[in-house]
Order: structure tokens, then C-alpha cells, then sequence
């Protein structure tokens, strides 16, 4: 696989793998996976949750509002 990057970018990515002493590809892999730890997992199917409040009766308006009769 190949990209097209500026000569600048390729220059500043061989400076910092030279000043860290790794290839310019294990830098890139380290990136890669610095930023794979920084994202959250996409949840593809989320799970809503079950409120078990018990039996309810009917509900009605007098019970909310105080100004039912």
C-alpha cells in the first residue's frame, strides 16, 4: 500500500523515528496504535435498559395536576 504525502510530512516522520531511533514504519504503527487506544469501540447494537417498576394503575390527571377535580 502506498500514500502520497508532502515531502515535508515524509521529512518531519523520518525525524522523529531517526530521533527515536525505530523505522519510520514501527512509528507509524505506533501511531496507529496510540490512537486505536485513544477511541471507543463502536457498539453496534446497544442494549436499552429494563426498568421493573411493579403493576401500575390507571393514571389519572387529578392524580398529577391539583387543579383537576
Amino acid at each position: 500500500m502506498s500514500i502520497q504525502i508532502s515531502r515535508e510530512t515524509e521529512a518531519r516522520l523520518a525525524e522523529e523515528a531517526r530521533r527515536q531511533g525505530i523505522s519510520v514504519d514501527a512509528l507509524l504503527e505506533q501511531f496507529i496504535n496510540e490512537r486505536a487506544a485513544l477511541t471507543h469501540p463502536v457498539q453496534t447494537n446497544p442494549e436499552l435498559p429494563v426498568w421493573r417498576l411493579g403493576s401500575v394503575g390507571a393514571l389519572h390527571r387529578r392524580d398529577i395536576y391539583d387543579d383537576a377535580r
